[in-house]
């Protein structure tokens, strides 16, 4: 199956096509936070230049969250958009799943631990493991306060295991994440935030449950509006 998949939860919107069990081609914009501006037009000309029609799509994938509650819009407003011109199903991607799929994670016995700054002292973050049968959750995606995650994390670590911090909230918690009482390192930045290509191949495993009706974002929280708005109610 070919799959065009969309990732626009982070600070950069990026875009990929893979072919089966090849490894993803992906395009990124560098500009930071203009996923409006840029997506679409990132897609049709990899898809151009990948010499991708349409119809040989089997599906779009697109990162359904958490991260940036406009950014996650935009991608699954394009993902759906295009899936209906197109006729094509989609696949939710859970957005800190798809750091296992990075090259760090796969060259070593490493314990993926994304976090990404939620703000007002929390963060968005989970952590999984690669292993034979393919992704392992070791610590389940929440919006949480760093010190709690932490926690999770050394508990979830397995023996000759190392932690590897990644996400903006790498950057963000940089500090704090520099105490952790077990083996750690941060990622290289070239694999510290999120990728279209690691969207892609996380899809890969999870084509059976495309369906472009039923997506929906994952926020793992209220956006500030709404949460404002049931305070004062």
């Amino acid at each position: 199956m070919t799959i065009l998949a969309i990732e626009t939860t982070g600070h950069f919107a990026s875009a990929a096509v893979v072919r089966g069990e090849e490894e993803p081609v992906q395009v990124t914009c560098d500009t930071d936070y203009s996923h409006l501006r840029e997506i679409a037009p990132m897609v049709l000309e990899l898809m151009k230049r990948e010499g991708i029609e349409p119809q040989d799509l089997g599906a779009i994938a697109v990162s359904r969250g958490p991260g940036s509650f406009t950014g996650i819009r935009i991608g699954m407003a394009t993902a759906k958009g295009l899936a209906q011109v197109w006729g094509k199903p989609i696949i939710e991607v859970p957005t800190l799943e798809s750091f296992a799929f990075s090259g760090t994670a796969a060259s070593g016995r490493y314990l993926m631990c994304p976090l990404f700054d939620a703000r007002r002292s929390q963060v968005y973050a989970g952590a999984y493991r690669m292993t034979a049968d393919g992704c392992e959750c070791a610590v389940a995606d929440s919006a949480c306060g760093i010190d709690g995650f932490l926690e999770s994390a050394a508990a979830a670590l397995g023996d000759g295991e190392t932690a590897v911090f990644c996400g903006d909230g790498a950057d963000a918690f940089a500090d704090r994440l520099a105490e952790f009482s077990k083996p750690f390192i941060f990622a290289e930045k070239s694999d510290r935030y999120q990728q279209a290509a690691w969207t892609a191949k996380l899809a890969r495993t999870l084509a059976a449950s495309a369906d472009a009706f039923t997506a929906k974002p994952e926020y793992l929280r209220l956006a500030e509006a709404e949460r404002k708005l049931r305070e004062k109610g």
